[in-house]
């Protein structure tokens, strides 16, 4: 079996431990399987280009190699003379080189000579449609596209749907095998290593699954199905039973042992050698979970107002032993110092719960905050029998929580006094995260569909069959790292909504249930781990989404304020009205509900009660074409308030941001667009109206559940889009800041009109502290100047006895002063000098080459970003520094791997970097801020705020920039030992009164103001 640690690293957190153990039996397995015609007269290709264009792009390079029974038995190996120069990313990628391909053959010589190579073999490739396209668009290569081409990739993504990546470098990786170098013959070889691997996975998976997947398209439709054909096959034979017994009674025996272990294992896998049974999702999920009891939690409410019991809290003596040196979290690390910050930490989350008092708690980098509110929140859902929530921005670090810090909580706490029940917690998010058992069911029993993707038909069927195995090796994780094609299978077809779900009336509805499951697992757990867009929009919903939790800790807090706004914010989104409208007025019956329940729904009974149903569905048809006519209308003419962007210098953008102000509002053109929207709200009443006669009739006709809640889910809708009529066209209060987002492209439909709180402090109070015991505040930058007023005010602290507040500020136990320079621009240009560009430019030159490399530059604005890369680029070039950029539509995730992954790259970034990206020791040595990161004067909220109070900007502007720059900062300085350089270079910082604000604010005391020159050679200096 392959070594687990090595494995684990490139498997999924939260994985059960039955599906890493199948991984791991995998190479095993592959050399005791023999997998007939598919390891026998097999040829693995792999093609390098001049780019990824069908269009313009060439052949650089054609390696393949015959492959008999696990061995290579004969190679091909070709440069390929393009005909064009190969640019310079590629050829660092690949190691190919002009001078490489200058005396090679032609792509057509090249093609006809890989044919004859090839003959009759099945042609193996890591993601086919790249290397069959680039082999079969000349004609020597047409006869390749008689072959079978089975791709590794699909492979991949069907038998490892828990692997964190598929391609072909971490799966060589993963499984021990040669290294992938990006040249096609190293790549051939890797794949070559874990061809046999990957059938072995497709060979473990259930039976009745595998044939399920043969059966979804035909070899034309989807080349790769051969594979699943033949080893369904395979798994009828004695030779599979003989290899696969033995591991699935062990693991029969573990399932069956081990008690329901509330971080996700199995508590029942069925083996898959069984292959009675023709495939059904229900039984393939109740196989995969058992029975699971889960006993929900107390409401810390009706402890509260039971006389014959109190909360009991953990004593302070209790958290200062937990952070000493022999206490609990000192178990935890292996090389532990106690941190005085922690402590102090960690005893005033503790009073806060004691007190019911809410926290506001800002903590360095260093300090631990994590494992500081964990202690105190775990020992009072215990002592409780209750649970406590913590609340995440970023997905990173409810992953970080859920699969690292409480597992070894957990487990520490139990070493600690084994009589304690095990501490249990669960992940838990909104409903488009998790797919729908029941949609996924419905597209397996109409089967898979051909879908126009780029111009080309493509099958649903790798998707789905990727989808169906990721469902068969999961308990209740969520699917956002499920890598499919959403292309081809959209993702809200398999995933639903609050409104759409059928809840009881749904076949899946329980323990079976992705959504209701996590729900109920979440309801037992002591700590229940979510994001903030849950935790506010819970608050809309007026409780509902999640279990009753009375106290919270809302980490990474600085961003509460925007969350809980967009939770609370009421819209009119163009594409969502289009869509709808398309649903309520097609003649199709799989787009129009009406259509499908005349088809699917049977009456029984009288004919006088058939007559009423198709009564009724006619007048809802009727009424679903008139409200489609009215709300294309109305979406189509959104457009219109282009007529008020005055912002010639954003012409260029194709989005624009309007401030929908009294000007704009008392106009004729808004009052156009304003009729138009009541009359498609006119033709939403009375849809509703004929929604609900039809809902209110089906509630007694057998089977009819699911076309009934898909009715009422659409009434659902349209109350919504009512309401927000009345509210952003026609009432408008006082209460909200009103915006419209406009798309310049005709033919492009994404535009928006918003109603936005201003004061989220009322809307707080009202939910949020009200219903709550105590609200832990936490991140490393809350303050200003040294002070929470910002903070407190943008959500309401303080100002009723539901929302009193306390204040911690702990610095970082890091030496910032040590390891954190801050350099301030004092010759630079301020950013409205017409200078101010091409002095930047200078400055960004100067210091990459005084720092060699690994700097990070936080842009504002896109278009100043990209005409600096575009003149800074060039001329590192001629120092050998590499620098790329964040242009549109460049992977951010991409951008990430590539800068980690390389010590000397530096990065020209925006928005999505200046927070919640690590990078540290040598990777990232300088982070570089060109200009204070002020929101728009145009930001419609901030507008807005203006016209109401002339104190605005500095109580809500420029606070946010603040804190923005500090975790732009926090970039810098991510362990102990690192060291690097923040370079300032906005001059304002100097010559306005506010820049103060920022200097006192970030986490280092050594501040150096000097000339462009100067801080070069002060840098250089430094590294030397």
């Amino acid at each position: 079996m392959l070594k687990q640690d090595t494995l684990q690293s490139f498997i999924s957190d939260g994985t059960l431990q039955s599906v890493c153990d199948r991984y791991a039996s995998l190479p095993s397995w592959a050399d005791s399987l023999d997998f007939g015609e598919l390891d026998r007269n097999v040829v693995v290709l792999d093609t390098e280009t001049t780019g990824f264009s069908y269009n313009h792009d060439e052949l650089t390079q054609i390696a393949a190699a015959r492959f008999e029974q696990g061995e290579i038995v004969d190679w091909f190996i070709t440069f390929v003379n393009p005909g064009k120069p190969i640019p310079e990313e590629v050829a660092r990628l690949t190691d190919i080189h002009d001078g490489d391909v200058a005396d090679a053959p032609s792509p057509e010589e090249a093609l006809a000579a890989l044919a004859a190579f090839v003959g009759d073999a099945s042609v193996v490739a890591h993601n086919v449609d790249f290397d069959r396209t680039f082999t079969t668009r000349h004609p020597s290569g047409y006869p390749l596209l008689e072959n079978t081409w089975i791709d590794s990739l699909d492979l991949a993504r069907i038998a490892l749907p828990r692997l964190k990546s598929h391609r072909l470098l971490d799966l060589v990786r993963a499984f021990g095998a040669p290294l992938s170098t990006h040249r096609a013959d190293a790549d051939v070889a890797a794949t070559c290593a874990i061809y046999r691997i990957l059938l072995a996975g497709v060979a473990s998976m259930p039976p009745t699954l595998v044939k399920e997947i043969a059966r979804m398209a035909t070899p034309d439709q989807w080349s790769t199905q051969v594979v699943f054909d033949r080893i369904a096959d395979l798994q009828s034979s004695e030779a599979y039973n003989e290899v696969f017994s033995s591991f699935w009674n062990d693991v029969s025996r573990e399932t069956s042992s081990n008690a329901a272990v509330e971080a996700g294992d199995v508590s029942r896998e069925t083996s898959p050698v069984d292959t009675k049974h023709h495939f059904s999702l229900r039984a393939l999920r109740r196989d995969r979970l058992g029975k699971k009891e889960h006993a929900p939690k107390m409401d810390a409410d009706d402890i509260a107002s039971n006389p014959q019991r109190e909360l009991v809290f953990p004593s302070q003596e209790a958290i200062d032993q937990a952070f000493s040196e022999k206490g609990l979290v000192g178990a935890l690390y292996g090389d532990f110092e106690p941190r005085k910050e922690q402590r102090i930490m960690a005893e005033a989350v503790r009073d806060a719960f004691a007190s019911s008092e809410n926290l506001i708690v800002e903590a360095g980098t260093g300090v631990g905050k994590s494992m500081a509110y964990l202690v105190p929140a775990a020992l009072t859902a215990q002592a409780n029998n209750i649970t406590v929530g913590v609340a995440t921005k970023t997905n990173a670090l409810l992953d970080q929580l859920v699969y690292h810090e409480l597992p070894a909580l957990a487990e520490e706490l139990h070493a600690v006094n084994p009589e304690r029940p095990l501490l249990t917690y669960a992940p838990l998010k909104g409903f488009s995260h998790y797919p729908c058992l029941r949609r996924i069911d419905r597209i397996v029993s109409d089967g898979p569909q051909m879908r126009l993707v780029n111009g080309k038909e493509q099958t649903q069927a790798p998707a789905l069959a990727a989808l169906l195995s990721y469902v068969e090796q999961t308990s209740y994780d969520d699917m956002d790292g499920l890598k499919i094609d959403y292309r081809v299978l959209p993702r809200r077809a398999v995933t639903t909504t609050s409104h759409d779900c059928l809840r009881r009336k749904c076949p899946y509805f329980g323990t079976s249930c992705f959504v209701h499951g996590s729900r109920r697992r979440a309801e037992a757990a002591d700590i229940v781990v979510t994001n903030h867009s849950l935790l506010f929009c819970d608050l809309v919903a007026d409780g509902g989404l999640l279990p009753s939790i009375r106290y919270w800790v809302v980490d990474e807090a600085h961003g509460a304020e925007s969350e809980a706004r967009r939770a609370f914010s009421v819209s009119l989104a163009a594409e969502d009205i289009t869509r709808l409208a398309h649903r309520a007025g097609a003649d199709e019956a799989s787009r129009n509900v009406f259509v499908r329940a005349e088809r699917r729904v049977v009456v029984s009974g009288s004919e006088e009660g058939s007559s009423l149903f198709y009564a009724l569905t006619s007048k809802a048809r009727a009424a679903g074409k008139t409200y489609a006519e009215a709300a294309q209308e109305f979406a189509s003419h959104m457009k219109d308030l282009l007529f008020f962007d005055q912002n010639k210098r954003g012409r260029g953008y194709e989005t624009v941001e309007l401030w929908i102000n009294g000007d704009i509002r008392n106009s004729a053109t808004f009052g156009q667009v304003a009729l138009l929207g009541r009359t498609m709200a006119d033709a939403a009443e009375k849809l509703v109206a004929a929604c609900q006669n039809l809902v209110a009739y089906l509630e007694e006709v057998d089977g009819a559940a699911e076309i009934q809640r898909e009715i009422a889910s659409m009434a659902i809708e349209l109350k919504e889009q009512i309401d927000s009529v009345d509210i952003i066209l026609t009432k408008a209060p006082e209460s909200c800041a009103y915006s419209a987002t406009i798309n310049r492209k005709k033919d492009r439909v994404a535009e928006k009109l918003e109603a936005l709180m201003v004061n989220m402090g009322a809307i707080m109070n009202e939910t949020l502290f009200a219903k709550t015991h105590s609200v832990v505040f936490a991140s490393a930058t809350l303050s200003v100047d040294g002070r929470f007023t910002a903070f407190e005010n943008s959500l309401g602290l303080n100002e009723t006895e539901f929302s009193q507040s306390r204040t911690c500020k702990l610095d970082s136990s890091y030496d910032y002063d040590g390891h954190m320079t801050v350099y301030v621009v004092d010759d630079m240009p301020e950013p409205s000098d017409a200078a101010y560009l091409s002095s930047l430019q200078r400055l960004l030159v100067d210091v990459h080459r005084a720092q060699q490399g690994s700097m990070l530059t936080l842009f504002t604005n896109r278009r100043e970003m990209e005409k600096c890369f575009d003149e800074v680029s060039p001329q590192l070039k001629e120092d050998d520094l590499r620098v790329v950029c964040q242009k549109w539509g460049v992977s951010v995730k991409g951008l990430r791997d590539d800068f980690l992954a390389d010590e000397h790259l530096s990065l020209f970034a925006l928005k999505s970097f200046w927070e919640g990206f690590d990078a540290p020791g040598a990777t990232l040595k300088g982070v570089i801020i060109p200009k204070l990161p002020f929101s728009k004067p145009t930001d419609p909220l901030s507008c807005e705020r203006a016209a109401r109070d002339d104190q605005a900007w500095r109580r809500y502007v420029l606070p946010a920039a603040v804190l923005e720059t500090k975790q732009a900062a926090g970039r810098l300085i991510r362990k102990a030992e690192d060291e690097g350089v923040l370079i300032l270079a906005d001059k304002r910082l100097l010559t306005k009164s506010y820049g103060k604000a920022f200097l006192n604010s970030l986490p280092s005391r050594t501040i150096k103001i000097m000339s462009a020159c100067e801080i070069a050679d002060d840098v250089r200096r430094g590294r030397a």
